[in-house]
């Protein structure tokens, strides 16, 4: 998957076209073992897609079972999509529907991170946010993206966190592999970024990862590697600054000014101006 980095203290990005996180570890020389951390003590994951996303309840089932990581879930009720880090209180007390590790409530994911680690579960260290139905590459998107907001609030309150989104080039055009693919890669990313990515003695809540990893590469790099030949790699990126949505709406009656939500703007990734190097182009070409 990619992602975009936009150096220390702020964003960093991870751009995955690598399948094997250990060979990338021997290959770089590091006798990672002594660096390796302990497991998070908690894992507090939600999205901005809420229950309906098709991709969460996998990434969170693996999450506890390959990862074998405390996880308490706290998302929406519905889609927060392009909220950013809105934290808008609710209209009214709300009650919180509270099931077994998991937390669904009527606000935004920024809230519902406040909401986990303040009230619902405390010993949280570590925050993932997604998979987001869709990729957050770019300027625009990534600072407009519910999921990548989850994550900033994370930031604030002193926790280590991981942004994750899987790419795709129509919605459902993936297959169960794809989606088998993606979660794997994106679980191996997110326990390689949780051991390696932060440094001894830095503030947690001074950097976060943004991680896409793109539906239509990770199932074909996994048989290129069952083959023995190069699998994904992993790529850090940049933040591409100029390509995205432009106008959100569209007039639908001059007279009344009634206006319709319509984001407009080049597709990302037919981009022909995306820089090499930057998170789009990383994607893009299916890293």
């Amino acid at each position: 998957g990619s992602g975009g980095g936009a150096g220390r203290g702020s964003l960093r990005g991870m751009a995955t076209s690598g399948w094997s996180e250990r060979d990338a570890r021997a290959d770089q020389g590091a006798d990672q073992g002594a660096g390796q951390a302990n497991p998070p003590r908690r894992v507090l994951l939600t999205n901005d897609d809420g229950p309906a996303s098709p991709f969460f309840a996998r990434f969170a089932e693996g999450m506890r079972r390959k990862l074998n990581w405390p996880t308490f879930v706290c998302l929406p009720d519905s889609n927060w999509s392009y909220v950013s880090k809105s934290l808008k209180p609710p209209q009214s007390n709300f009650a919180v529907d509270l099931r077994k590790d998991e937390a669904r409530v009527p606000i935004s994911p920024a809230s519902c991170v406040n909401l986990g680690l303040y009230e619902l579960a405390k010993d949280v260290d570590f925050v993932v946010s997604g998979p987001n139905v869709g990729h957050n590459l770019g300027r625009s998107s990534i600072l407009s993206s519910g999921t990548v907001g989850a994550a900033l609030e994370a930031c604030i309150h002193g926790r280590k966190a991981v942004a994750v989104s899987f790419p795709f080039k129509g919605y459902d055009s993936w297959t169960d592999d794809d989606l088998e693919s993606a979660v794997d890669v994106a679980l191996e990313v997110t326990e390689f970024l949780w051991n390696q990515g932060f440094k001894e003695g830095e503030d947690p809540g001074s950097v976060f990862y943004n991680v896409n990893v793109p539906l239509w590469a990770t199932s074909s790099a996994r048989d290129r590697q069952k083959e023995g030949k190069l699998g994904m790699e992993w790529l850090q990126t940049s933040v591409e600054q100029g390509v995205g949505y432009t106008s959100l709406f569209k007039v639908v009656d001059e007279a009344a000014m009634e206006m319709e939500w319509s984001p407009t703007g080049e597709r990302v990734f037919d981009s022909k101006t995306a820089k090499e190097g930057g998170d789009v182009a990383a994607v893009r070409d299916g890293h």
